[in-house]
């Protein structure tokens, strides 16, 4: 890597929430605490709606939903080993999170929609071509790159502990689809499960109207 491709790469600003990666994973443990009592079944047909690779959404564009599924593909493939990324819809579940504007700071989301704009230039910087035109391999290269950028390390770090969440979190959240990531866990959910009447954005709206 080129040092004006160094110094440009480091010009880019990571939140206060990530500077810190250990206390990051330490609160969204906490969310996850959380939302084992609490569900999200509002936003299932949202996320049904999401499905194709190359349809964008009130949040993302087509080139930034395909960026993402690949990169959650490659950060977690399905190789034989248990679900992959795409078997538990983790690009669902990060649709979700993306719109949780109850629990996450909004520059905190911008990270991580931005992160798919850097993918893209770096791919620009590196192949001298869009990131979703490059082969399976350059896209494999490039995900090994972003791990030892500033940037991309703090955002791949982001991501895989969203993968996790997507794998270990009730299916009613988008992710974990048909219980891939207990089954893979021999893990046997606690009851009650969440319900609409419980989910997450409830109990989160009922704590904030308490708020004098």
């Amino acid at each position: 890597m080129d040092s004006d491709l160094i110094k440009f790469q480091a010009e880019r600003t990571i939140p206060d929430t990530f500077q810190n990666l250990a206390l990051w994973q330490t609160r969204r443990r906490g969310f996850l605490r959380a939302a084992v009592v609490s569900g999200a079944a509002s936003q299932l047909l949202w996320l049904q709606s999401c499905k194709s690779e190359e349809e964008a959404n009130e949040i993302l564009t087509s080139q930034q939903v395909t960026i993402l599924k690949s990169v959650l593909g490659l950060l977690f493939p399905s190789d034989g080993n248990g679900p992959g990324a795409e078997d538990i819809n983790a690009f669902g579940y990060v649709m979700w999170v993306l719109r949780d504007t109850l629990n996450r700071k909004p520059e905190d989301n911008d990270f991580i929609i931005e992160g798919l704009d850097w993918a893209e230039e770096t791919a620009q910087e590196v192949y001298f071509c869009s990131y979703t035109e490059c082969d399976e391999e350059k896209k494999s290269a490039l995900v090994d790159l972003f791990t030892g950028l500033n940037w991309g390390e703090t955002w791949c770090a982001a991501m895989i502990a969203l993968i996790f969440e997507a794998l270990l979190l009730d299916p009613i959240y988008g992710g974990n689809t048909n219980e891939a990531g207990w089954k893979w866990l021999n893990h046997t959910a606690g009851f009650p499960r969440p319900t609409e009447a419980n989910r997450y954005e409830r109990i989160m709206e009922r704590q904030m109207k308490m708020k004098p």
